[in-house]
């Protein structure tokens, strides 16, 4: 019997990667005062309600969608929480 389960998958550049969209929000927060900023990162945010037998496929499966489209494993990386 399978139940329903909700991924975070938060999709993010590796170390290194030139990240513009990062660059220019960073830039934008300290011309309005934000100096505090030591470095920020962008990324992608996915909530995904997946069926599965159990926590650990319904993981496999948030994975293998990482890897098969929502990421892209040259330059992105990815982490998967399933929330119980």
């Amino acid at each position: 019997m399978s139940e329903t389960y909700l991924a975070h998958i938060r999709v993010y550049f590796k170390p290194g990667i030139h990240d513009p969209e990062s660059e220019t929000i960073s830039r934008a927060l300290g011309r309005l005062g934000f100096d505090q900023i030591a470095s920020l990162s962008a990324g992608k945010f996915f909530d995904v309600n997946i069926e599965a037998g159990d926590a650990d496929d319904a993981s496999k499966i948030a994975r293998q969608m990482c890897d098969t489209l929502l990421a892209n494993p040259v330059i992105e990386t990815y982490s998967v929480e399933i929330v119980d």
